[in-house]
């Protein structure tokens, strides 16, 4: 709870900002009304018209201005925290204030970077080319005439988050109570205080740029800025210059299919190659320079994959061209965590006529993008809990069809992702990738039966000493045990003779050839040939073959 009387007057004023945009009600219902003046509290209390509560609420943050505005741009990418018409509406918030005189930020960078500016840079425009709550960005060249983007941490901006966090928090305690069916204001303001560490430590922004420069290094498509680390600190951020144009400014010049083939092509390289994509890719993101390369900016909003999330992604995409809603609720529910009031039958139901719905338009040109984000909203209505990352997943491509459509009507996501999917499908199955999956598979499995002996000497063990009784012979437990041995045995052995066969299958074309055939598809096929006769021949034996007790184990 603020205690100090800073604290207090900016409670305050967020208590009667909520009450001029008609929230008058909430504030009485929770305890807030302290914070009212006293021509407020003896006044009437306003009606609060729950049709335009988005609209109102929106208004709220934008004349709180700072983090509240902040809190909303995140707000608008996450249909798991807030219903998705309060998403709508909180993207049209524009983070915009006037610009902290340049003397006091020259004093900011050379306190940050330890030198002065002239020793740095042979040109800094005093001029800030955008101006937001946390930062503002100058145009500057190096001493080795590099042109450059300075992006600078206001004086005081953290301190001034870290106490509109507090006040958050004392807020959403209050209304915590009434939250119980959905997600507790705690909770998102914990969200937004993590998500707000991040944005106002400049070198984790570095270190994801610098993780994109190294990915699309060598690529003809696309241009990520890199970072200059030695003129960069937690709290300045030195980074290279593109001059290109922003894609909402090109005009008749530039080949507008070809680059929105591009931005497909990406955006499909980041999510299933990479594993760590651009979220936001709006057009105010994307520059376009002479020959129709892209180059990307403003990297608040990214995403990372594991190796298991990018398959299962490409799975779920996959199975939704493929009309496929058993095989996409599969993937969703495999990926998420229903919880206990999760009606899974209903769930598929919906999922199935969302599917239905898209492929029997017959228009591929419609929005699938669209229906996979109406699909994780479906998830989260059925309260599946889902990785952040997927729901970004879904919003990168919501974003980028959005984008490539307002440059070519009637442009189709579908045609132009197919081939870049194919591709990766068909890294996804080369014979090392084959061979690599199944080694690790039959390694894991290898794993579990190896343990199986261990424990079931521990297992006999237990019932000798008498801390387990069975109605059993000791010969019974010999036997168990002989049994459990040669069973695990067998698994590892059908593993290999598996293994062999697929390495057979596999290298069936790879010279040098006998008689048509590879030499090595021969020598693996006779191998595990000779091993699965070996195999049967131990099992029909052990079939015809009457158990001794009295024979040595």
């Amino acid at each position: 709870m603020p205690t100090k009387l800073q604290d207090i007057r900016r409670a305050s004023r967020v208590i009667k900002v909520l009450w001029k945009h008609g929230f008058g009600r909430i504030i009485y219902d929770y305890g807030l009304q302290p914070h009212l003046s006293i021509l407020q509290k003896v006044g009437p209390t306003p009606k609060e018209l729950p049709h335009d509560l988005p609209v109102r609420l929106r208004s709220v943050l934008e004349e709180l201005g700072g983090a509240y505005i902040k809190l909303g741009q995140l707000l608008s990418v996450r249909p798991d925290l807030i219903p998705q018409e309060y998403c709508d509406e909180f993207k049209k918030l524009q983070d915009s204030v006037d610009p902290v005189p340049f003397n006091q930020i020259q004093i900011f960078i050379e306190k940050n970077l330890r030198k002065n500016l002239s020793e740095i840079y042979s040109f800094v425009n005093k001029t800030p080319i955008g101006s937001a709550s946390i930062a503002q960005v100058y145009r500057a060249r190096l001493k080795n005439k590099k042109d450059v983007v300075i992006k600078v941490q206001r004086p005081f901006a953290r301190e001034k988050f870290e106490e509109d966090i507090d006040i958050m928090h004392y807020i959403a305690k209050k209304l915590d109570a009434k939250f119980k069916d959905t997600v507790p204001p705690t909770e998102i303001v914990n969200e937004f205080e993590r998500y707000t560490q991040n944005e106002l430590d400049f070198m984790h922004e570095a270190r994801s740029i610098d993780r994109f420069y190294h990915a699309f290094e060598n690529d003809a498509q696309v241009v990520i800025p890199h970072v200059f680390w030695q003129y960069s600190s937690k709290n300045v951020l030195t980074m290279e210059y593109f001059d290109g144009k922003k894609l909402s400014e090109i005009d008749a010049k530039f080949d507008k299919k070809k680059i929105a083939q591009t931005i497909v092509d990406v955006i499909i390289k980041q999510i299933y190659e990479h594993g760590i994509f651009h979220a936001d890719l709006h057009p105010g993101n994307i520059l376009v320079f002479k020959n129709n390369k892209i180059g990307l900016i403003d990297f608040g909003i990214i995403g990372n994959l594991t190796k298991e999330l990018k398959k299962e992604c490409l799975e779920l995409f996959m199975a939704l061209i493929n009309n496929d809603s058993d095989r996409l609720c599969d993937v969703i529910l495999r990926v998420g965590t229903p919880s206990n009031e999760t009606d899974v039958v209903a769930f598929k139901h919906e999922v199935e006529f969302l599917v239905d719905e898209w492929f029997e338009s017959g228009d591929r040109k419609a929005m699938i993008t669209f229906t996979l984000y109406k699909i994780i909203n479906t998830s989260i209505k059925y309260k599946i809990k889902l990785p952040v990352d997927i729901i970004l997943y879904a919003k990168a491509f919501v974003t980028v069809e959005g984008t490539c459509l307002g440059l070519v009507p009637g442009f189709s996501f579908v045609d132009a992702a197919t081939p870049g999917m194919i591709k990766t499908m068909q890294k996804e199955h080369t014979p090392r990738a084959i061979i690599e999956r199944f080694v690790k598979k039959a390694k894991s499995i290898s794993e579990a039966v190896s343990e199986l002996p261990q424990e079931a000497r521990d297992l006999i063990e237990r019932i000798k000493s008498g801390k387990l009784t069975f109605d059993l012979k000791d010969t019974d437990i010999k036997h168990l045990g002989m049994d459990i041995n040669l069973s695990s045995n067998r698994i590892s052995f059908a593993m290999i003779v598996a293994a062999l066969v697929i390495a057979g299958a596999l290298f069936i074309n790879v010279k040098p050839l006998v008689s048509g055939y590879s030499l090595f598809s021969i020598v693996f096929l006779l191998m595990a040939f000779v091993l699965l006769s070996a195999m049967l021949i131990s099992i029909f034996r052990e079939g015809t073959q009457k158990f001794d007790p009295h024979r040595k184990i």
